[in-house]
């Protein structure tokens, strides 16, 4: 594969690019490597009453205020980050994320995402009945709506890799 990727970025030294893998944590990256920051909505209410403080610009510490969550995750960083993202999901309900996302270019990281499939990593190897674990929302990537993947609209994957070589 590294010979193919040498060839087809014009003998680029790999070795100064991160990878990441194509599933779903693999895509997350990505998207915050590409430079996309972030930001808590001014305008946003969170319903837990500590996490809507960071808003009204109280200064709370980050490690007091991860370990005051409770989530599905042992993670407290990807604690937070779900909380922010879909704030109280685990409880069914459906409150608006409280986080704004903006392309910064002075924050890109070039790099390769690299799977042997489709991108979506596991999600493709589960049965219809295993999906139902999650709720599709939870399933969400960072400035990428379910709903509207749901509903037909893609994205389509440009280059794909296989047997070494580019498709």
């Amino acid at each position: 594969i590294f010979l193919s990727l040498r060839k087809h970025l014009g003998g680029v030294n790999l070795s100064h690019f991160p990878f990441t893998g194509n599933g779903p944590s693999g895509i997350c990256l990505s998207y915050l490597l590409s430079g996309y920051t972030p930001y808590l909505d001014p305008m946003a209410v969170h319903p837990n009453p500590i996490l809507y403080q960071l808003n009204c610009g109280v200064k709370i510490d980050l490690e007091f205020l991860c370990e005051g969550l409770e989530g599905r995750s042992g993670n407290p960083v990807a604690v937070l980050f779900d909380t922010l993202l879909h704030p109280n999901a685990d409880l069914g309900f459906e409150f608006p994320s409280v986080l704004q996302w903006r392309m910064e270019k002075k924050h890109h990281i070039p790099h390769l995402i690299l799977g042997k499939a489709t991108p979506g990593g596991a999600w493709h190897a589960m049965e219809g009945s295993m999906l139902t674990i999650s709720l599709g929302v939870w399933m969400e990537l960072p400035g990428v709506n379910y709903k509207d993947l749901t509903s037909g609209k893609r994205r389509y994957v440009i280059w794909r890799i296989t047997d070494g070589s580019f498709q």
